[in-house]
């Protein structure tokens, strides 16, 4: 049996069907009992933090895309030096929005659609826009084609449609749009929210590490609101809030090495570790934030601990550009666009918990007007700054639906 408080809602039964039967990588914590704190709206409201928080992830994915595929940090700094604004490259046109952006804003359109989070419905939305997607990660492609199958033969069944934890879904593909999910609680805080980011993580994602990571930083989101406006923590708070939330999910250490995958490079503070995430967050990378490693070496395979789009990389490399900027967001997202290496991602979530905290007067507008994409509506060869109409749009009609 799972230690999940009964509600009597579909998705509280599915998830605590999934823990009771031993199917989720993931241990019932105690943050599925807990309610998040009420929010002052009208702080909210008026100091625009939700704008700050959308455009914020938006503007981190399109600074970061274009370099984002081809380049590590000190190549793309022969490049193009240091970054502070759009560039173009091979691989994408200055003002390009990634799946990062895309799915966020697709999970934004059907939370207004349907007034909640539905399961099945935003599966068959990213089913419906599958090739849509730009920079689309194996975990997300393998398995909303598994959920296209079971939608029309009824097979695999929805545990296996996001894989095997032991060896699949470990990438940050569902960190990366977690945080329209948290609207719908907005006025009525509950632990609900930690069922709907939970199975929305699901869909593509199965590792705990996913799974738990997405929890966490669902978690920072709501107590980044919960702070007034620019009230930035003490560094290390990111750190103990994360793991208070983290620790008491984790089931399993991580495997050593980390991965058997073909040309998978362990980066240096990951080889010979054994534990959990948590675990190497309370040490190795405490430890590193102690001495105050610069943040590119810290998020490099060949000194710390790498910033690819395995998440057992992304996280410590978030982790580490709030502890490190957190006061400002135009520096965290420069830092996080030059010195990490899946930037767009790191930078879009970055940039969305920054925007949040701050407002979206920190989010420099010349940035957000250089978006200039529209492969939110699945144009990917147009620029003609659609995604940027779409992105004003959905935020203006979230704020008026679960604010006012």
């Amino acid at each position: 049996m799972s230690d999940l408080p009964f509600r009597a809602t579909h998705h509280w039964q599915m998830l605590d069907d999934l823990l009771r039967q031993g199917s989720l990588d993931l241990r019932p914590g105690r943050i599925f009992s807990e309610s998040p704190p009420v929010l002052d709206l009208a702080r909210l409201r008026s100091d625009h933090r939700i704008e700050g928080m959308f455009y914020g992830l938006a503007v981190g994915d399109a600074l970061g895309f274009p370099t984002e595929y081809r380049y590590d940090p000190d190549e793309r700094c022969r490049e193009f030096g240091a970054i502070l604004d759009h560039v173009s490259t091979r691989n994408a046109r200055a003002g390009t929005v990634s799946d990062d952006t895309q799915m966020t804003f697709w999970t934004l359109e059907r939370l207004l659609d349907v007034g909640e989070f539905d399961f099945e419905d935003l599966t068959r939305c990213f089913i419906e826009r599958k090739s849509w997607i730009v920079g689309p990660g194996k975990n997300v492609t393998t398995s909303l084609g598994r959920h296209a199958q079971r939608l029309q033969e009824g097979r695999p069944s929805l545990l296996e449609c996001a894989g095997n934890p032991k060896i699949e879904g470990r990438g940050n593909g569902a960190l990366m749009r977690y945080a329209p999910l948290l609207l719908p609680h907005l006025r009525n805080p509950s632990s609900q929210l930690w069922v709907d980011v939970t199975l929305a993580s699901f869909l593509t994602h199965c590792s705990g590490v996913a799974l738990s990571s997405t929890l966490a930083f669902a978690n920072l989101m709501w107590q980044v609101l919960a702070r007034a406006t620019g009230d930035v923590p003490e560094a290390e708070w990111w750190l103990d809030e994360y793991l208070r939330v983290a620790a008491d999910l984790e089931l399993r250490e991580l495997p050593c090495p980390l991965s058997e995958e073909p040309g998978y490079i362990v980066p240096a503070y990951y080889r010979g570790y054994r534990g959990t995430l948590a675990q190497f967050l309370d040490t190795r990378f405490r430890e590193a934030w102690r001495r105050r490693m610069p943040l590119r070496k810290a998020c490099s395979l060949e000194h710390g601990f790498g910033s690819r789009s395995d998440s057992v990389q992304t996280v410590p490399a978030v982790l580490y550009a709030l502890m490190s900027h957190a006061d400002s967001y135009e520096s965290a997202v420069i830092a996080s666009v030059n010195d990490t290496k899946d930037n767009d991602s790191i930078a879009s979530i970055v940039g969305g918990l920054l925007g949040a905290l701050h407002g979206v007067k920190a989010v420099r507008r010349r940035w957000f007007d250089g978006i200039q994409s529209a492969s939110i509506s699945g144009k990917k060869a147009e620029h003609n700054g659609e995604d940027r109409q779409i992105i004003q749009r959905l935020t203006a009609e979230a704020i008026a639906r679960f604010l006012d």
